[in-house]
């Protein structure tokens, strides 16, 4: 059977969800590029309203999967941090700076840890990119165009940001991050326990060949935890150079779109391609059997 005939006989039910969520990605990634260039009023009011909307359809739908343990992981809490600061203090010089260097700095690294793509078909695959993605254009506009950024807002984003430092860039983050690991650690690891077949970040990465090449077969826990440390440290330190320089802020900003942009195209010129045209095993079954 042809690639083409193989796309007619796709379920008509999920075939038209997929068209649904393409056009619905596709007119959002619209919709962003206008807030970020021209109306940055939307952005504190979209991600207040989209974060929370598809953090519980994730938690549902990886939970259905067995893949809760995922809505656990660092993404999740950070982007928790971001929303409770956007709410409750947005006009703190101190807690938008703090903002930024999560969304720059370990969100961003998110990004490239788990290969986020453009897949603009998949509800799944655009909620991952959107949970790493989306902070980073807030705190651009919080940072570069605070008074467009605030206007409907309930609070105004501070005007007069604090220099970069140390301790709101670096430290904080590190520290946000250490309480996440501590809470993370005695939740899952000593805790809930999960059994063997359930996927955690832990094993998901540990699984991969890049890690084994560098790691080896097996490495410890413990392993996972001070990379990840190491990690923060240096990319929190990125967002100092983020933080300070406006140009540095967009090509940072560019590279990530890059790579999600290239992750997509591999999707759909590799994968989606090859699933097309490589025959299913019930196919050449039916083909020996005619």
């Amino acid at each position: 059977m042809g690639p083409y005939k193989r796309l007619k006989r796709m379920e008509p039910e999920e075939n038209y969800r997929q068209k649904v969520v393409f056009t619905k990605s596709v007119l959002t990634l619209v919709l962003k590029t206008f807030a970020v260039c021209s109306g940055q009023w939307l952005l504190p009011w979209y991600y207040a309203i989209t974060c929370p909307t598809l953090i519980i359809w994730r938690i549902i739908t990886y939970w259905q999967a067995q893949f809760q343990y995922f809505c656990l992981d660092f993404c999740y809490f950070g982007n928790l941090i971001i929303t409770l600061i956007l709410w409750f203090n947005p006009s703190s010089p101190e807690l938008c700076s703090l903002l930024f260097s999560i969304a720059n700095g370990m969100l961003y690294l998110g990004a490239f840890s788990f290969r986020n793509s453009l897949v603009f078909h998949s509800v799944d695959k655009m909620t991952s990119t959107y949970i790493h993605t989306v902070p980073l254009l807030l705190s651009f506009g919080i940072r570069w165009h605070p008074e467009e950024t605030s206007r409907y807002w309930h609070a105004s984003f501070p005007t007069n940001p604090i220099e970069p430092s140390l301790q709101w860039n670096v430290f904080f983050p590190f520290l946000v991050l250490v309480t996440h690991s501590a809470l993370y650690t005695l939740l899952v690891n000593v805790i809930l326990q999960p059994e063997e077949n359930i996927v955690t970040s832990f094993r998901y990465l540990k699984a991969k060949k890049s890690i084994k090449k560098v790691f080896g077969p097996n490495p410890p826990y413990i392993v996972f935890i001070a990379v990840n440390w190491t990690l923060c440290i240096v990319f929190s330190s990125l967002t100092l150079v983020f933080y300070k320089y406006y140009y540095a802020h967009v090509l940072g900003i560019c590279v990530l779109l890059w790579y999600i942009t290239w992750n997509g195209a591999g999707y759909y010129f590799d994968v989606f391609k090859m699933s097309m045209i490589r025959p299913k095993p019930e196919e050449n079954a039916a083909n020996k059997e005619e």
